[in-house]
Parts: C-alpha cells; structure tokens; sequence
C-alpha cells in the first residue's frame, strides 16, 4: 500500500503510510505524521518541537466485510511561539472522536438508504454510535 492509496482511497492526506497489520479479523493500517506539516494547534505557527506522542485508533471505512482502523501515534507538540503544548491537530477526523470523516461520510451515506440499526449492524457499531453520526 502507498501514502497514495490512503488519500484516495480513504481521504486522509498528510501523513506516511508505515504498515498493515491484520488483527482479530481486522486491517490496521499503521500511519505517521508527516513531520513537515505540524503545526501549533493553538496558533498555527509551524515553530514547534515534539513533546511526546500519544497513540490512538479510528475507525475507517471498511474493506470489503472486514473492519478497518487507522492506527496513528499523535503527535503532542509545544510551540516555541505561543509556549502551548498540545496535540497536533488530524486531517483524517474531529475532536475527540474515534473514526475518520470518511467513516462518517459511509455511514451518513448508509443512513440515507437503510435503518440506522441496520447501519449499525452492518458498521459493527452500536446503535446510539450510528445515530450520533
């Protein structure tokens, strides 16, 4: 897989491509932060030093039946012009939730034609998930 197929085929842009992993009847594609890119996520100065990292999974688009998750140490940044330290800002997803917004899209798109249990259900997430979407 490339840096290419993530963009698109899953809308994320941004970062490197590291590897894939096959967990418990899952794909995890494992991705960095492309260094280059960071930015203060407070006053978007490009004057930053890494601070640590902080590992998280979102949930993305499916392949085929199989669930798929983007597995991404997030960087934490302190900004050498603002003096903030916090964690870099992600193209792929919100605030404070744990799947991308092409997750979100294919679910809202599902949304559209079915129940959204039946989303849910064929999603392989809860119910009241589906409906926050």
């Amino acid at each position: 897989m490339s840096t290419s197929l993530l963009y698109h085929s899953f809308g994320i842009r941004g970062y490197r491509y590291r590897r894939t992993r096959f967990v418990k009847g899952a794909t995890e594609l494992v991705i960095e932060h492309d260094t280059a890119n960071l930015r203060c996520a407070q006053c978007s100065s490009a004057d930053v030093i890494g601070a640590g990292q902080v590992p998280r999974r979102f949930r993305a688009v499916p392949i085929g039946r199989r669930p798929t998750w983007i597995v991404l140490n997030v960087q934490r940044l302190r900004c050498r012009h603002c003096g903030a330290v916090r964690q870099a800002r992600l193209g792929l997803a919100d605030e404070r939730v744990h799947y991308t917004r092409g997750f979100e899209r294919y679910a809202l798109e599902l949304s559209r034609c079915t129940t959204i249990a039946d989303a849910a259900h064929h999603l392989g997430v809860s119910w009241d998930q589906g409906k926050r979407m």
